[in-house]
């Protein structure tokens, strides 16, 4: 079950297979070179071409030629190690017949000087060989990937037929010793694989050590960032709250104010509208008598007997009097009025920041 987890977590998002070249994008997601390629060619007229995993951009520019493509593509890391550990996993989950004879033969050892795998036969053959006699072997049973990887060599870069024995820190490349003579015979960080790559691993730890610290410093900035971003939607709400807060009560007490004033102004309309109701009833009673009595005058001109005219007029010539002085008792105390406000309070409804608030900046110490 542990290497069948293994195998998948070295597989390609792009085929689905086992990494072949593996490159190493920006964001280090490893994809097989030629499926790199692929995406480039693909998604060239279609947009920026993105990792397969996490959509992050392959290229920063428009690459337009396939040459280019490839030489961006090499220029890429290759991560050879996690390629070794893909490539030995095949070989130890892979075919189990022996790699050397026709038959079907089940192989039961592996060579790691050959990188092969043997038949019980093919092994006594291969044990008896002066060639092949000084050979490691191991059973397929107990082989691991580790094992593997661990004698895994790689050849010259100059001759792929050779294998790699030298490193030349100058060019960071590996190189069989002939080449030492001849391409680096002028450089002067020449080692042994083993000693460089002790080296490069003590540099590794040392890089690893910095870049873990640099997490860490970056960890403790954006827990800081989220604690200033939490305090800071704590603020605004407040502040969201202190305005709601401020403008309801200011709203309520206008409220209640126009209401005061509405009900003011009711009551005295009230009072105002009684007394002139009450004015002209009085104005009405007091037309009626003038109207009665000037019928009462038209019917004695219609009289034609002068006596009887005399001796009306006896006792009507004291009321018609009092009828022609009487006035109606009409005392106007009511006043219609105004509506009255503070100047300095309609000034600052002119200014709505005085009146209604404003929103400012604060130092991040006094916050």
């Amino acid at each position: 079950m542990a290497e069948a987890k293994a195998v998948q977590s070295f597989n390609c998002p792009v085929c689905h297979k086992g990494l072949k070249e593996p490159k190493i994008l920006t964001c280090t997601h490893l994809v097989c070179r030629e499926c790199v390629l692929s995406i480039l060619k693909k998604k060239r007229r279609s947009g920026k071409p993105g990792c397969p995993v996490c959509q992050t951009p392959l290229i920063r520019t428009d690459t337009k030629d396939q040459d280019d493509f490839d030489a961006f593509v090499d220029e890429l890391p290759t991560d050879y190690a996690t390629g070794v550990k893909v490539e030995c996993q095949e070989k130890v989950t892979g075919s189990s017949l022996c790699a050397i004879c026709d038959s079907s033969s089940e192989a039961e050892s592996f060579c790691f000087e050959c990188d092969t795998k043997l038949c019980s036969t093919c092994t006594k053959f291969h044990s008896k060989l002066p060639a092949s006699s000084n050979h490691t072997v191991e059973k397929c049973g107990s082989l691991t990937v580790e094992q593997l990887a661990a004698k895994k060599l790689f050849p010259c870069s100059s001759h792929k037929e050779k294998t790699a024995e030298l490193y030349c820190t100058v060019h960071e490349e590996l190189f069989c010793h002939p080449c030492a003579t001849s391409s680096h015979r002028k450089c002067d960080g020449i080692e042994e694989i083993t000693s460089a790559a002790e080296s490069k691993r003590q540099e590794l730890e040392e890089q690893k050590k910095r870049l873990t610290d640099k997490e860490a410093s970056l960890s403790a900035e954006i827990k800081d960032c989220d604690g200033q971003v939490t305090e800071a939607e704590v603020k605004f709400a407040e502040m969201r709250d202190k305005v709601i807060t401020v403008f309801s009560d200011l709203i309520k007490s206008l409220e209640n104010q126009k209401q005061k004033l509405l009900d003011e102004i009711r009551q005295k309309e009230q009072t105002y509208l009684d007394e002139k109701l009450a004015n002209k009833k009085e104005l009405e009673a007091v037309r009626s008598s003038a109207e009665a009595h000037v019928n009462t005058i038209d019917m004695l001109l219609s009289s034609e007997s002068h006596h009887a005219l005399l001796a009306t007029c006896v006792r009507l010539n004291s009321r018609l009097n009092e009828v022609e002085s009487e006035e109606a008792d009409t005392a106007d105390d009511a006043t219609i009025g105004d509506v009255y406000f503070e100047e300095k309070m309609l000034n600052g409804l002119k200014s709505t920041a005085a009146v209604t608030g404003e929103v400012r900046d604060v130092p991040p110490e006094e916050v």
